[in-house]
């Protein structure tokens, strides 16, 4: 009897180094779905995740996957191209801290690039909390994390 592929990703804990690792883009045609597949197996386990990096889930490709009302959009070298001028300060926790939470003050909107996973480009103008969470998200893939600091 042949046993199927589990997959045995797992969410990457701090101090694991790969968490202040700055992460490298996808390439044209580049083959990702093994890292999406990892991210969203941690994600969809995740009891309390919205977003999660691909760091987080071991590997230093510039991808993040976001929850967005109950669907999940995976968003492959995303950069934000202008943010706006207000603030806010926002209580932020992360599945690589557990137990760690911090006021974090941010932009309330931000107008974000980034590719699908069919590699089409996509913009997108984000507001609130959805681009709190992006925010989060690619400060990990600059190795960086505000509630760990």
């Amino acid at each position: 009897m042949k046993r199927r592929n589990r997959c045995k990703a797992k969410l990457r804990i701090y101090p694991d180094p790969i968490l202040k690792a700055v992460c490298e883009p996808v390439g044209d045609g580049e083959d990702v779905s093994d890292v999406i597949r990892d991210m969203m197996h941690i994600l969809t386990n995740s009891k309390t995740g919205v977003g999660l990096a691909a760091p987080q889930a071991g590997h230093t490709k510039r991808i993040i996957i976001i929850s967005f009302a109950g669907f999940f959009r995976t968003m492959i070298n995303p950069r934000i191209v202008e943010h706006g001028s207000a603030l806010v300060v926002r209580n932020e926790g992360c599945l690589s801290y557990p137990g760690i939470y911090k006021d974090i003050e941010r932009p309330v909107w931000i107008d974000l690039r980034y590719d699908d996973e069919n590699g089409r480009p996509q913009p997108g103008m984000v507001f609130d909390m959805d681009a709190r969470i992006i925010q989060h998200e690619i400060d990990h893939l600059n190795g960086k994390c505000k509630v760990g600091e």
